[in-house]
């Protein structure tokens, strides 16, 4: 970790369903804020004493400020959730100076394909490359479109009609990765699955490993809601019941039970998991089923139940 500096939060704003978006400005007497390019991100000392890594995405060519966008991580240890609730305006934060491996490298055109809160760091290529007049487009996959962070903003002038929202990769992967192009970069982030999906996609298709540049960050926890209730999951074929406590997904008590399941991103997002729902109602948190495909299948590394059990072809 590099050494660590003071900055005062300027402001503190929803964005989005679950995530806190934090500007920062610079402490009296320490200068202007460092200059960043597109995609880098600074480590954060929270107000509980854990540090963990955010991508700046504000706009890099106004270095007045820095704007960290924070997801609400309720069941990890609490690092998210202590920038989220207890800090304020006016509040003193410390972190490092930016350090950048993602960088947006020369092209002639450039995809963007974001999954999730991995939206951060392309926020600040699109600022730059739109102020260069550069050929550019941006595939924003999330669960929930409608309360996306940054949906305002990505819809609203100038970005109209360069972004393309989805829920999953079921909808389909971004046409422009089925036509190879040598002049193209692709810059993607997000889980680890869904990148995994998505460079693959593309490397099938024909791209080059080295236009496919990538920013990772790891798969949280899973978040445990106030109303979760435990409950039962019956295995079709042995008849064994296993109880799922709240807080644990499927797939986690399964696995306690000495039950193999197969995972990958375990965030909902690559559909490893999937499994038939034979009966009962499933509490769907993931990103790669239809509503009609939910009614009879559920991903077990992020969904529970809306009924006190249900039957799964395992």
């Amino acid at each position: 970790m590099s050494a660590l500096f003071p900055v005062i939060v300027h402001d503190v704003m929803p964005e989005g369903a679950d995530c806190v978006r934090l500007r920062l400005a610079a402490a009296p007497g320490q200068g202007a804020l460092p200059r960043f390019a597109p995609g880098a991100h600074v480590d954060v000392l929270t107000p509980v004493g854990l540090v963990r890594q955010y991508s700046l995405c504000g706009d890099a060519d106004d270095p007045g400020f820095y704007e960290l966008c924070i997801k609400r991580e309720a069941a990890s240890r609490g690092g998210s959730e202590s920038l989220c609730s207890t800090v304020e305006k006016g509040m003193e934060l410390h972190i490092s100076p930016p350090r950048n491996a993602f960088m947006l490298p020369a092209a002639q055109h450039y995809v963007l394909i974001a999954g999730g809160i991995g939206i951060t760091p392309l926020l600040s290529m699109m600022a730059r490359l739109q102020r260069q007049g550069a050929d550019w487009t941006l595939h924003y996959y999330t669960r929930t479109p409608d309360q996306a962070p940054f949906r305002n903003r990505l819809l609203a002038a100038p970005y109209m009609g360069r972004v393309h929202m989805a829920r999953s990769l079921k909808q389909g992967y971004p046409a422009a990765l089925s036509r190879p192009d040598t002049d193209t970069a692709i810059m993607l982030c997000g889980p680890d699955g869904f990148m995994q999906a998505v460079s693959s996609h593309a490397i099938a298709a024909g791209w080059k490993p080295a236009q496919v540049h990538t920013e990772y960050f790891r798969p949280t926890e899973m978040v445990t809601h106030d109303d979760e209730q435990a409950f039962k999951v019956v295995l079709a074929r042995s008849g064994r019941s296993i109880t799922v406590p709240p807080g644990q997904s499927i797939a986690g008590a399964l696995m306690a039970a000495g039950i193999a399941v197969s995972l990958s991103c375990e965030q909902g997002m690559c559909g490893a998991c999937v499994v038939p729902l034979l009966a009962g109602e499933g509490a769907h948190r993931d990103m790669v089923l239809s509503e009609e495909e939910q009614a009879c299948s559920i991903a077990l590394c992020c969904s529970r139940a809306r009924t006190p059990s249900i039957t799964l072809d395992l």
